[in-house]
């Protein structure tokens, strides 16, 4: 995937060594895409997470006002009202930010990782996006409470318009795994979105049906491992 990307679209790599900044095997690493802020060469970076798919250009993030860093809002954290989401980050790489970084992972505290760290520095001092139509996750189609989504308790839930409007989804199901390793039969139905009933008594699987064709196409893109391979799996 990443040769096809140099060589069919003339995408530069720079190759680097992963920033293990914490012992834990899913999220150690998470930490390494904040080397970004050291990237002076750009005026600005978008960093995305991998377990994400980009469902339509988001060319006009790079015209945004200046801003050291402009994120969405978590917002399906019921608990943190204000928490912002590092899965998605649009950054004017400095050498001060990146310092703020660095000292930042030498302090931490074990249980923090990247988007603890990053609300740590940015909180309040940071350009927000609107998670509509920037931030999806996945599991939005798996709940019956939309609220924290729509932000409107006058707003229909409608998994179609939601999902055309959609400019990136991000894998987010647990317990049910990321979508580079393939769930069993069991696993899917057990964990996919419920149909629902329409207002006029049919039937309605849209949200399970955008559920699926979404990992679907995430196989059919990359390499998905079979569900009895059990390790830590990444790019």
């Amino acid at each position: 995937m990443l040769a096809k990307a140099r060589d069919e679209y003339n995408v530069k790599l720079k190759p680097i060594s992963p920033l293990q900044a914490s012992p834990d095997v899913t999220w150690g690493d998470s930490f390494t895409k904040l080397l970004a802020f050291n990237l002076t060469e750009y005026e600005r970076i978008l960093i995305l997470d991998s377990d994400s798919t980009i469902l339509q250009s988001m060319d006009e993030l790079f015209l945004l006002p200046s801003a050291p860093v402009a994120m969405p809002r978590a917002y399906w954290l019921q608990s943190e009202d204000n928490f912002l989401t590092s899965g998605l980050v649009v950054l004017e790489p400095s050498e001060f930010q990146f310092s703020r970084i660095i000292n930042a992972i030498s302090e931490k505290d074990l249980k923090e990782y990247d988007m603890e760290l990053m609300n740590r520095l940015y909180q309040n001092h940071c350009l927000i996006l609107p998670h509509r139509p920037y931030f999806l996750i996945s599991g939005e189609f798996r709940g019956d409470n939309h609220l924290r989504y729509l932000g409107s308790d006058n707003e229909v839930w409608d998994p179609q318009k939601v999902f055309a409007e959609a400019k990136i989804i991000h894998f987010s199901d647990w317990p049910y795994p990321k979508p580079w390793r393939k769930a069993s039969k069991t696993n899917t139905d057990r964990r996919m979105p419920n149909c629902s009933i329409g207002l006029t008594g049919e039937e309605d699987c849209r949200g399970r049906d955008i559920w699926l064709s979404l990992y679907e196409d995430f196989r059919e893109r990359r390499k998905v491992e079979p569900p009895s391979v059990i390790h830590s799996c990444g790019l």
